[in-house]
């Protein structure tokens, strides 16, 4: 019976947690208004009772949880995966005993969760040279008198990122369709754990109040440039460590293979002797 109990257990686990997911998320949905206010600060919306569900997702869209694990990953298909993750979890740690059961599936269950922020940090490094080139084409074109929604519409063509150019060309939509630049913007935020998309967003709020943003534009591409040459000069060390690495390997088979031909050498001299 106590076998039976522990072998199901994952099962009951996994269901109540779902079922926990979808209850709660049902009761509250998120809120888009406080008072029938919006409340805009730093180009994001602070809301006072939000519900899990609206957290989750909006973490999930932050860290590009479509462009690492699938189109078609959402809320629902990431809870499922981590439930079986957790239940395989436990079920391998069971012939170690509970607790080392209990640690692997709570490993299971965190892992997609702790490594898509990881996945994030790496895919906001790989767009420091498009990020930097939307500051510079944008400051080019304000300071050529060209009106900041119209850049805006137009700023996708040169950025090689696929996450990056597809929130720029909706972006470029959403400020055509609908005309209203502070909600595309927190829209675009939104989708972004980026701290210079966020400068972007607040620096276009700024030209579009003043209309001096040119500075401040080439300012933070000029911090960019020097982020993105820390990060490739990281890379750079990083492989310069691999390939002493890999050097110091092929000659430690070299010498092994040298000190064993010579020990069999040495041997077989002294038996034929």
């Amino acid at each position: 019976m106590r076998k039976l109990l522990v072998d199901i257990l994952p099962i009951f686990i996994a269901l109540g947690f779902g079922g926990l997911i979808l209850v709660v998320g049902g009761r509250y949905p998120p809120a888009g208004k406080i008072g029938g206010k919006r409340i805009f600060r730093g180009m994001v919306k602070v809301y006072e009772k939000l519900g899990i569900r609206y957290r989750m997702e909006r973490f999930l869209e932050k860290n590009g949880v479509v462009y690492h694990y699938g189109r078609k990953c959402g809320l629902k298909q990431l809870c499922i995966v981590s439930l079986v993750m957790m239940a395989a979890g436990w079920v391998i740690g069971l012939k170690q005993g509970i607790f080392i059961s209990l640690a692997l599936g709570g490993v299971g269950l965190m892992l997609p969760w702790l490594i898509l922020p990881m996945l994030n940090r790496a895919d906001n490094e790989r767009m420091l040279s498009d990020i930097r080139l939307v500051y510079h084409t944008l400051a080019t074109q304000i300071r050529a008198g060209v009106y900041v929604t119209d850049a805006l519409t137009e700023i996708y063509s040169g950025v090689e990122n696929i996450r990056l150019k597809e929130a720029l060309l909706d972006l470029g939509g959403d400020i055509v369709l609908h005309a209203d630049l502070l909600t595309t913007l927190d829209r675009f935020q939104a989708r972004f754990d980026n701290r210079y998309i966020d400068s972007l967003c607040i620096t276009i709020i700024q030209a579009m109040e003043s209309g001096q943003a040119v500075e401040l534009l080439q300012d933070i591409a000029e911090q960019v440039k020097d982020v993105e040459r820390t990060v490739l000069e990281k890379k750079k060390a990083s492989l310069d460590r691999c390939i002493t690495f890999c050097q110091l390997g092929m000659l430690s088979c070299v010498l092994a293979v040298a000190i064993y031909a010579c020990l069999s050498y040495m041997f077989s001299a002294s038996l034929g002797f």
